[in-house]
């Protein structure tokens, strides 16, 4: 860093979040409705679902279907591919972030809950991370599959966390903090480094860290931005070049930064099981 934002388009509106398919199209919330497209010159958007309210997370499945986190109605949903919105998990507070990792298991952050909830692919759902100590206002949720390790963000604190999840009784542990700013959504490149937004005021942050998740250095300012930023994705599929950074919120204004790295897997609707 630091980066200059490009601008690539402005195809949400009121869109927390966004996902790529894999297959050449970015999905995001404009309106009550969420929609694809292409982002070519001339390209019409596509109309996947209505879905009225707030939209906050937004991730695919491996089975193909778009997971949505509405936090007005405290539930998280699926859509598939035909259009059709079925209830995932109800009686939430607040649910923001969601994570889906290659088993199936969906990863959502309760903001008004301060949990990190996991949902197996049977649909029963556990509290990972509990409390205001750990999980005040959790908000950006992402796994890193390669460490077997949780990382979330806690709005109100500046807090970037983590668990490992394959140390039976790990206790969570702060990674690193950004004094004043409100983190919210998050993203991890191909070597494993932390991306969060601080959607407070419009900047990505990156955090290197080892093979432990240990924090080698304070976090890296990556980049400001001129409209509301809330969540980011490494480019996928054609047109989208997954060396750089796309982040996006609220006014729908998409940008991209070149980074030069590629980010970790993440499932999409190119390889439904």
């Amino acid at each position: 860093g630091s980066f200059t934002p490009e601008r690539v388009g402005q195809p949400f509106q009121g869109s927390e979040d966004f996902a790529f398919d894999g297959l050449g199209h970015i999905v995001g919330k404009k309106g009550s409705s969420v929609i694809s497209t292409s982002m070519q010159a001339g390209a019409a958007a596509t109309s996947l679902a209505s879905l009225p309210g707030q939209t906050y997370g937004l991730r695919y499945h491996p089975n193909g279907n778009l997971v949505a986190a509405v936090p007005g109605a405290g539930k998280v949903v699926s859509i598939s591919p035909s259009g059709q919105v079925q209830d995932l998990l109800t009686g939430l507070r607040s649910p923001n972030g969601v994570y889906v990792d290659f088993d199936g298991n969906v990863w959502v952050t309760e903001f008004g809950g301060s949990k990190v909830v996991r949902i197996a692919p049977d649909g029963t759902p556990k509290a990972i991370v509990s409390g205001s100590q750990m999980a005040q206002s959790a908000n950006g949720v992402v796994v890193d599959a390669a460490h077997k390790r949780l990382y979330w963000t806690e709005y109100q604190k500046g807090k970037i966390n983590r668990l490992e999840l394959d140390v039976p009784g790990a206790t969570p542990t702060t990674v690193a903090s950004v004094p004043g700013a409100a983190l919210d959504g998050m993203v991890l490149d191909a070597c494993g480094n932390v991306y969060a937004v601080d959607q407070g005021s419009s900047r990505v942050y990156r955090v290197r860290v080892d093979a432990n998740g240990v924090a080698t250095a304070a976090p890296e300012l990556l980049a400001s931005f001129p409209t509301n930023v809330a969540n980011a994705q490494f480019g996928s599929g054609p047109g989208f070049d997954p060396k750089k950074l796309y982040v996006t919120g609220n006014p729908g204004t998409v940008y991209a930064l070149s980074l030069g790295v590629a980010g970790a897997p993440v499932p999409s609707a190119a390889q439904p099981e």
